[in-house]
């Protein structure tokens, strides 16, 4: 595991967030939306990155592990735009066998929203059509409270739940 500065940004913070929950793997593709959340997935000392060529696989395997061991909750990372779509058929998967997911997108930088970029879409109104929890961070400081009602929903639940984080956010420091 590679060193971080000791400025604890909304990346850290998830990872963090993801620990307290169980998580230990996080499967997912790279993208320049999703650099930070990885740095901090990968310099966390209790989590495993897992890349996935294929985000529909990263997907299927988080399903998996949450569906082989009880009470963990299964977590799969993507890019803005194909990386994030591809990522719906093991949401919807987790969601017939009713077990608990979090997939985590980024997102162009929040000052670019609703603008018009090449393979860009709202990740949060493409996940709010498949699951019952999907939102979009749209400050740092909501950060924390969303991850804590995203992971409290999908373990209460047993269900998938979605967040999407612009770069910027990401890289904000709390």
């Amino acid at each position: 595991k590679k060193e971080r500065k000791m400025v604890r940004t909304v990346s850290d913070f998830v990872a963090e967030a993801l620990v307290s929950a169980g998580v230990t793997h996080v499967f997912g593709g790279h993208g320049g939306a999703v650099v930070p959340l990885i740095d901090a997935i990968e310099a966390h000392p209790k989590l495993t990155w897992v890349y996935m060529r294929n985000e529909a696989n990263a997907s299927l395997a988080a399903h998996a592990a949450a569906k082989l061991n009880p009470g963990v909750v299964g977590c799969c990372l993507a890019t803005s735009g194909p990386g994030a779509t591809n990522l719906t058929t093991g949401l919807v998967c987790g969601k017939m066998d009713a077990v608990p997911m979090i997939a985590i997108t980024g997102m162009k930088p929040s000052y670019k929203a609703s603008l018009v970029d090449f393979q860009d879409i709202e990740n949060d109104r493409l996940f709010a059509g498949v699951l019952d929890y999907s939102k979009r961070v749209v400050h740092p400081f909501q950060a924390p409270l969303l991850m804590r009602d995203a992971l409290g929903f999908a373990l209460s639940r047993r269900t998938c739940v979605h967040l999407a984080f612009p770069e910027d956010i990401q890289e904000h420091e709390l």
